[in-house]
């Protein structure tokens, strides 16, 4: 601030120093043009120039007595003084050079004489167009300072002021500052750098929001997790962010303040909504997320990997069980009906699924999802059309839906329940169907199921304990995919989801023939 005011004053005093000294030129200038332009000089000075000190002298003072230059001196062609404010000066030779005057010639600027350093013009003086004598007016440079230093005084109490009010104002500035972020203001900078690398730092994805519903805050971890884009801080939530993070951050419920789970694309994320608080004053709102996905998956992956070793538990007391049967049967002869029995539990149970899948990843979905089944007490089955063509690409959209649509079927039926899955992959896209004989589907529930947080189970929002999420992200993929999405009624008497999605690149030939594969998944 110190240093603004000093090179305002600086600029304002060479401004002042400019203006009064072309005030003071202007000055003499007019009385030098005024002056010389007088009838009685020129005609005295080029009729009888040895005499013409007693008319030119008394007008010469009287001009210079009028406009308050210090000196009208006036010179005959010889550089004779004709008029001096000393009259003893009169006669006498000038004291500065007239020669260039004597040619025609103007001066103008600073030269010392006998009064001193002095501000003058001088120029010559016509009498019929001809040159007759020449004439220098000037002011003491002393005097033009005299006066620079008025004005100086003049404006020098509204700098004190400004220094005064810049002052206060800095001081008010660094008390605030150091009442808000409790350090010197000089270490504010070194505070906000060591905040900026703790909160890019941590794992979590971190959002703040203001009072206007603007993002204000994104770290890194936060722009990976919602793909935001670079010029995200800045623009309204509504813009930027998944509707289900846009009603967790505009809810005023209390139920906003506990952990859930939310949908941000096709992630699982945990989010945390808290107010930011400083003091009694709210600043806005900040999100923390954390990435549920992976996580999800392999607690998905370990309750699969229970199921089957509860299953297989369960089938190796059933096969002990049945030795000692045999065993009981043998040691009394029956070897006949042992024999029977061998038979009866070593007999066909049909072909492995992968030879009607033909993909080893759906083929061990499909056996975990079995044994889950087979504990809740549902039959799993593998509709007889199920196939994927050759040289089709089985991806993780295709085993994410198929994984959560069974779960959700498993769960329908309950106990006793029947669960199918018909899967069909090939040139014309994929579709998979899944049937159970639960209670169904209601009519017009259909659409409300996709939505984030609603389950069959619940009726209600229930993201938050973990259920709503399997068909909203079905739902996603299939948007992401640009296919279909069905509800409606099964045959084994409960509901049937079906979705299907176009490959990535429709091939430019039509299927051939030889495929044994049927109609287009698709559109079907």
């Amino acid at each position: 601030m110190l240093i603004t005011l000093l090179a305002v004053s600086v600029i304002v005093m060479r401004v002042e120093i400019n203006r009064v000294e072309n005030n003071a030129f202007s000055r003499v200038a007019t009385v030098a043009e005024e002056t010389a332009q007088l009838a009685p000089i020129g005609s005295a000075l080029a009729e009888d120039p040895a005499n013409a000190a007693k008319v030119v002298a008394p007008l010469a003072h009287l001009a210079e007595s009028v406009s308050g230059v210090d000196y009208v001196t006036i010179a005959d062609l010889n550089g004779i003084r004709v008029a001096h404010p000393d009259p003893e000066a009169i006669g006498q030779p000038v004291s500065s050079d007239h020669e260039t005057i004597r040619r025609g010639e103007t001066f103008r600027g600073v030269e010392e004489g006998p009064l001193g350093v002095t501000l003058r013009v001088k120029q010559p003086v016509y009498e019929n167009g001809e040159i007759v004598g020449t004439i220098s007016v000037g002011i003491l440079q002393s005097k033009v300072r005299a006066s620079l230093v008025d004005v100086v005084w003049a404006f020098a109490p509204w700098i004190v002021l400004a220094v005064a009010i810049g002052s206060l104002a800095a001081a008010l500035v660094e008390r605030a500052i150091r009442r808000i972020y409790r350090v010197d203001p000089e270490e504010v900078d070194s505070l906000k750098q060591a905040q900026q690398a703790v909160l890019y730092s941590v794992s979590d994805g971190v959002l703040g929001v203001d009072g206007t519903g603007r993002l204000s805050l994104v770290n890194d971890e936060a722009r990976r997790l919602l793909e935001l884009p670079e010029n995200a801080v800045g623009q309204q939530v509504e813009e930027v962010l998944d509707q289900s993070l846009v009603d967790l951050l505009r809810s005023d419920s209390p139920e906003a303040e506990s952990v859930q789970n939310v949908l941000s694309g096709e992630r699982v994320l945990i989010a945390t909504r808290r107010e930011a608080m400083l003091g009694p004053k709210n600043y806005g709102r900040t999100l923390t997320l954390t990435d549920h996905t992976e996580l999800e998956d392999t607690l998905r992956e370990l309750r699969g990997q229970k199921s089957l070793t509860d299953t297989l538990r369960a089938q190796a007391h059933e096969f002990t069980n049945r030795l000692h049967l045999l065993s009981g049967l043998m040691s009394i002869g029956e070897y006949e009906e042992a024999k029977e029995h061998i038979q009866r539990f070593t007999g066909a149970r049909g072909e492995h699924p992968e030879m009607h899948l033909g993909d080893p990843t759906l083929s061990a979905l499909f056996i975990a999802k079995q044994a889950v089944a087979g504990e809740a007490g549902v039959r799993l089955e593998l509709h007889p059309f199920s196939a994927v063509a050759p040289g089709s690409a089985i991806d993780d959209d295709a085993i994410t839906v198929t994984s959560n649509l069974l779960a959700n079927a498993i769960e329908a039926a309950g106990d006793g329940g029947e669960v199918s899955l018909q899967l069909n992959a090939g040139p014309t896209g994929v579709r998979i169907a899944v049937s159970d004989s639960g209670p169904g589907i209601k009519e017009g529930d259909a659409a409300r199921l996709v939505q984030l947080g609603v389950s069959s189970k619940t009726g209600t929002q229930s993201a938050i304990h973990g259920r709503g999420i399997g068909l909203a992200l079905v739902d996603r993929i299939r948007i992401r995919r640009e296919g279909v999405l069905k509800f409606g009624s099964s045959d084994l008497g409960g509901a049937e989801v079906i979705a299907a999605w176009p490959p990535a690149k429709r091939p430019k030939v039509k299927q051939s023939a030889s495929i044994p594969l049927q109609g287009d998944y698709f559109n079907d």
